[in-house]
């Protein structure tokens, strides 16, 4: 029993340097493209800790800071406490004087509005929750109001991340009468990062929004919702690594001034075999690029997206309309270049490459302007398009320049493509 209580005495002093050992291990281990971290002070007790953190921002997260009159150094103050299993942490900001004078303009009287809250097992995997009390800014004749947003997740060991966010409502006024009003926007996610790529899966949802302008003109979009998925295709020692990226977005209704609504708005669209190192290049990639070399860099990425080939699928874009239903499923797919091909862009050489499919219905009330009749008119002449109860279809195969009808004609892909513009 002695034994038990010595122990039990020892271990919060234990967990300490633990605790100390795993932050000095985080901070030196540390990597993002958009943030350095800095170990400024710490200070271990028996039964809690100290720390400050300074976190610079660089990139283009340091330049819209700057932009937006904000410095981009921040310092992050911790309280550790020691427990048996692990250590938790409450993380508030550090209020210089010119933070504190833009804090109290947001939240007034709250000396710690934005704070992350932290348990860390001693196995290095963390819990974590962030929450930014609710405000209301006005600045320049517009007034920003939103309540309390959290976010919260976990960290585990291997870099898996995990989110959860909530924010009920938002909502922005200007004296010219402009209004945006945001009901509860959530968002879910797991996944990790990987080269300056997230692969994952992120699911995000606004439940409504509405919208109005100068002249009072009110619009309003119902529940809105976008999934997004990037995944890694195992490669071996002869094939390239690629990544599969999903993309869903869905609308469940926009309605005019006029009340007039379309609804079931929907965009499938998925993007396979995405050459993996092109894609951390781009990402990698500061979005203003800044030099020449950046320049360089984005348009041999460009180039080797193309070489390598690649497919996609929109399947379906649809939505309805007051005169009926639209959709359109397009297939397309880019085969790999000929190795012994030049590494420049030829325009002739990758369309030769393209195939795929085209599958479009349109209510006939939507091309009743003349350039569209006589459109409608040559294609269905051509074997493009037919007309179905009041629809009309179109229907074609892609074989490299040429685009095929249903019945074997043929033209040019470029001519079809100013034809439907």
């Amino acid at each position: 029993m002695a034994g038990a209580v010595a122990v039990a005495a020892c271990w919060p002093f234990a967990t300490g340097q633990i605790a100390q050992s795993m932050y000095e291990r985080e901070v030196a281990q540390f990597s993002s493209p958009d943030i350095t971290v800095e170990q400024r002070e710490y200070h271990r007790g028996y039964l809690d800790s100290r720390a400050v953190t300074r976190l610079h921002f660089k990139g283009d997260v340091k330049l819209a800071l700057e932009e937006a009159g904000l410095p981009s150094e921040y310092d992050l103050s911790s309280e550790i406490t020691h427990g048996v299993l692990g250590v938790s942490s409450t993380n508030t900001l550090v209020l210089t004087p010119d933070l504190q004078t833009l804090t109290q303009r947001l939240w007034p009287g709250n000396p710690t509005p934005i704070r992350l809250d932290m348990e860390t097992l001693v196995t290095g995997a963390s819990d974590y929750q962030l929450t930014v009390a609710p405000f209301s800014f006005t600045n320049e004749g517009k007034n920003l109001t939103a309540s309390e947003l959290t976010l919260m997740g976990s960290l585990a060991r291997d870099g898996e991340i995990t989110f959860d966010f909530n924010w009920p409502a938002a909502a922005l006024n200007a004296d010219n009468g402009e209004q945006i009003k945001i009901d509860t926007a959530k968002g879910q996610g797991r996944g990790y990062l990987q080269d300056d790529l997230w692969i994952g899966e992120q699911a995000f949802s606004v439940e409504g929004m509405r919208l109005v302008d100068t002249s009072n003109q009110a619009y309003r979009v119902g529940k809105s919702q976008i999934q997004i998925s990037n995944q890694m295709v195992n490669a071996d020692e002869n094939t390239r690594a690629r990544i599969d990226n999903a993309n869903r977005i869905t609308v469940s209704s926009f309605t005019l001034p006029d009340n007039s609504e379309w609804r079931n708005i929907a965009l499938v669209f998925d993007a396979k075999g995405l050459d993996y190192q092109a894609m951390a290049t781009i990402a990698g990639l500061s979005s203003d690029l800044e030099n020449p070399e950046q320049v360089d860099a984005l348009d041999q990425a460009m180039m080797t997206l193309l070489q390598q080939g690649l497919a996609l699928d929109i399947a379906p874009a649809s939505i309805t309309l007051p005169d009926g239903d639209v959709s359109a499923n397009v297939a397309l797919n880019l085969a790999k270049a000929d190795p012994q091909a030049a590494a420049q862009l030829d325009l002739n050489a990758l369309v030769s490459r393209l195939s795929g499919n085209i599958d479009i219905t349109v209510p006939d009330a939507l091309l009743s302007q003349p350039q569209w009749q006589a459109k409608k008119q040559q294609l269905i002449k051509a074997g493009y398009a037919t007309m179905n109860e009041g629809q009309f279809e179109l229907t074609a195969t892609i074989e490299g320049n040429q685009i095929v009808s249903s019945n074997g004609e043929s033209m040019p892909l470029m001519l079809f493509a100013m034809l439907m513009i």
